[in-house]
Order: structure tokens, then C-alpha cells, then sequence
């Protein structure tokens, strides 16, 4: 199953973007998956290189989800718990977006002409990490999961 591709360029001949840039929100998430322990036994097997490469910040989440992952993030690229983690928050219950992209565009995009804009840097990457962060302590923890609906339900 495929969770999000990177294969469509969202430019435009007045506003042209990046290349790669339809993969950066993707490289972000798996970046963070990959610095947890969430990453697939096949990457640690075949793709170890440049996982060294990723945790040592020689190259971004874009950059080795393009090297390593071609154009799809799917269950391959995560173990189990990465897996049930992206059912919680990458993906709803229908497949289709989950609450990372609000909080990728709330955290990274406010700002910015549009959600596609959002530059590949180690900076961002530390902004978004900490929210992903929280938000797995949150499905972590049931008790912490149950307050954060509350709260959410109340705004």
C-alpha cells in the first residue's frame, strides 16, 4: 500500500519551484521515522548507506527518500510500529490525508505561498520533528492521546 508519492510537480511557469519539492514534506516525516527506530529491516539491509549518510546529516529526508524509496512512501519503508503510527497520523481512516499535513502546513507553510514551498533544510526538519514528536508520544500513551481529543473536540 502506498501511503504518498512525490510525482507531480506542483509549479507553475509564474511561480516555479524546486525540483524534488513534491517530496519534501515526504522526507521530513521519513527522516523522523528513521532518527526513532521506524525504519523497514529492507532499508536497513539495502539501503544502509545511505541511512548513515541521513543520520548523519550528509544528505536531507528528500534526498534519501528519493535515493532510496522511488517516487512512494509505502509500508515498505517502516516497520510495524512506524506502520501503525502513520495509520494514526500520516494517513486517516479512509487513506486519505491525516493530521501530519496540517501540522506540516500550520508549522512549516503558514507563511508561505503554498504547502509546496517549504525549503528541504535541516532547520525545517527540526521545526516539524519536534510536532511529529509529540504527536507519537501523544499515540504512544492512550491517557495523553484521550486529553488531546478532548482538547481538540472543545475548539
Amino acid at each position: 500500500m502506498s501511503y504518498d508519492r512525490a510525482d507531480f510537480d506542483y509549479s507553475t511557469d509564474a511561480d516555479p519551484l524546486p525540483k524534488g519539492h513534491a517530496g519534501t514534506h515526504i522526507g521530513m516525516f521519513l527522516a523522523w521515522a528513521v532518527q526513532h527506530g521506524l525504519v523497514s529491516d529492507f532499508h536497513r539491509q539495502h539501503s544502509a548507506a545511505l541511512l548513515a549518510r541521513l543520520q548523519r546529516r550528509e544528505i536531507t529526508g528528500r534526498q534519501f527518500f528519493e535515493a532510496a524509496c522511488p517516487g512512494r512512501f509505502s509500508e515498505t519503508d517502516l516497520n510495524d510500529e512506524g506502520n501503525q503510527f502513520v495509520q494514526y497520523y500520516y494517513v486517516d481512516e479512509a487513506g486519505r490525508r491525516g493530521e501530519y499535513f496540517a501540522d506540516y502546513k500550520t508549522t512549516l507553510a503558514a507563511r508561505l505561498p503554498s504547502f509546496w514551498h517549504v525549503a528541504d533544510t535541516w532547520e525545517n526538519y527540526e521545526k516539524i520533528a519536534a510536532v511529529i514528536t509529540r504527536r507519537y508520544e501523544q499515540w504512544k500513551n492512550p491517557r495523553a492521546r484521550k486529553r488531546w481529543w478532548q482538547f481538540w473536540k472543545s475548539r
